[in-house]
């Protein structure tokens, strides 16, 4: 497999897509941690006691400018994908479809939030 600029700019972009899920994700592992242990009850808790309900949790971003970002994001992958695919006959633009691809990749994980 020949590895040229655009394939590792891509793949670049691929990356921080992944590390910034990882992030997301461990920002909800330490807000679900500092919250007590609820699940399960001791034997020596009195049932009298109000149960605290966990919190609700999404890595989703409930800002819908957020799903705009990403929407564009997927539009411009489908793009990037269309050029280098040479489904979209724009000659100039195709031996650059790294660029539109990559560009989405990292708009589209505006969807997730921190």
């Amino acid at each position: 497999m020949n590895i040229d600029t655009g394939l590792a700019v891509v793949i670049l972009a691929v990356l921080i897509f992944y590390l910034r899920l990882i992030v997301v994700q461990r920002e909800r592992v330490k807000r679900l941690a500092q919250v007590p242990m609820i699940a399960g009850k001791k034997k020596n808790q009195s049932k009298d006691q109000p149960q605290v309900p966990l919190p609700r949790y999404s890595i989703l971003s409930p800002n819908r400018r957020d799903w705009v970002i990403a929407g564009m994001g997927v539009l411009a992958i489908l793009a990037g994908i269309l050029l280098n695919a040479g489904i979209l006959s724009v000659t100039a633009a195709q031996p650059y479809w790294w660029i539109p691809t990559s560009i989405g990749i990292v708009a589209f994980s505006w969807a997730f939030k921190l």
